[in-house]
């Protein structure tokens, strides 16, 4: 396992959009990048990835501490109008169908000895929920974790009270 960080995982996600032949347009955590993006002139091209949940939490013993990032991201069509329920309930369908193929890739990437996430996905937490917008967005809310190591030790010349450590 090796360890990631809060850009890593935006850097992957933004990588995922850019390969992917069936997703349009990326937005990151931000929920205002989503609204500029939303009301700029180019607007998003849907099905948008965008992420909006990172978490670190820790685990595991004192000698090999594991971080636990819990992330989420939704797979969105916009324009869907409010009163086209059929409409939205194709919108999630579909936005579920795309989901799978980004987890599906996700996995496959965890299970690549040279890839950064390598061992890390925990396909056993994923959880997935329909979402509405208020703008009239439908899809889908992915959320799962990635375990990593993650080193916890002190850099004593990070601290002034702390002359070595052994």
């Amino acid at each position: 396992m090796k360890e990631n960080s809060y850009i890593e995982v935006k850097n992957y996600f933004e990588n995922i959009a850019n390969q992917a032949k069936f997703i349009n347009d990326f937005v990151g955590f931000f929920e205002r990048e989503w609204a500029n993006r939303t009301a700029s002139v180019k607007g998003l091209k849907s099905p948008t990835l965008a992420l909006f949940k990172y978490d670190l939490g820790f685990d595991g013993p004192d000698q090999n501490t594991v971080a636990v990032r819990k992330i989420g991201f939704a797979v969105m069509f916009n324009n869907i109008k409010p009163d086209d329920f059929e409409g939205q309930y194709i919108a999630i369908h579909d936005a579920e169908q795309l989901a799978l193929k980004i987890l599906s890739r996700i996995r496959y990437d965890s299970n690549t000895p040279e890839h950064s996430l390598f061992n890390s996905f925990l396909k056993d937490s994923v959880e997935i929920n329909p979402v509405e917008l208020s703008g009239g967005e439908v899809g889908v809310d992915v959320l799962f974790n990635f375990k990593n190591k993650q080193l916890l030790k002190v850099d004593a010349a990070d601290w002034e009270d702390i002359e070595n450590v052994c």
